[in-house]
């Protein structure tokens, strides 16, 4: 038996509905994405250009891979099982960096999330993040929830401050240079290296 610790909750366990505590929270469409942005608190400068590039880029590169996986991994739900996880990992890092904060190793993302919520990217607490990426669920089953995932990563989208193509539609090659060549120029506006994205680059 797998259990968990989320802030308030205690330990819950996550073996099916046996145990499990009543859906209390918001879904991932009452969710709100990028609070901050849109209650018109940002940072300012050059640190707000060079964690929005980087954020811009993790979800493009590493956030559309991870829902891909979810997309194409429905036979294999223990991958999506991983997947979902990574994913809300992803989201945990993406946080600490919009809020301005040095970010934590991957090994401390899903606690964190678990524990503290988020309140950057999406205004949700550690157990309504449990709720919509469905870790009421045996890991390793076989079934894998998705639904509110996609929901969630949806407005997500929507809310950005920005372009994030698609690389795997017909122009989103070329909506991706041009992509680029448009955070080049705001990071020399800045007063910025574009260099710096490099390592995430390379990490893709």
């Amino acid at each position: 038996m797998t259990t968990y610790t989320a802030m308030g909750g205690g330990d819950h366990d996550m073996t099916g509905d046996r145990g499990r505590t009543p859906r209390t929270s918001r879904g991932a469409g009452e969710l709100m994405a990028f609070p901050s942005v849109r209650a018109g608190h940002v940072m300012a400068g050059q640190q707000a250009v060079e964690v929005w590039v980087q954020a811009a880029w993790l979800m493009l590169a590493e956030g559309r891979a991870y829902i891909e996986d979810l997309e194409g991994g429905t036979e294999q739900p223990q991958m999506q099982q991983a997947a979902k996880l990574r994913f809300l990992e992803q989201l945990l890092d993406i946080d600490q960096r919009l809020a301005g904060r040095v970010a934590v190793d991957d090994a401390h993302c899903l606690a964190l999330a678990l524990e503290y919520g988020m309140r950057e990217v999406v205004d949700a607490t550690g157990p309504e993040l449990a709720e919509v990426f469905g870790l009421h669920e045996e890991f390793g089953g076989d079934i894998c929830a998705v639904d509110e995932i996609h929901v969630l990563w949806e407005r997500l989208l929507d809310a950005f401050p920005g372009e994030l193509p698609d690389r795997l539609v017909a122009e989103g090659q070329r909506d991706m240079l041009r992509t680029l060549r448009v955070w080049a120029e705001l990071a020399r506006t800045a007063g910025l290296d574009i260099g710096f994205l490099a390592p995430f680059m390379k990490a893709a």
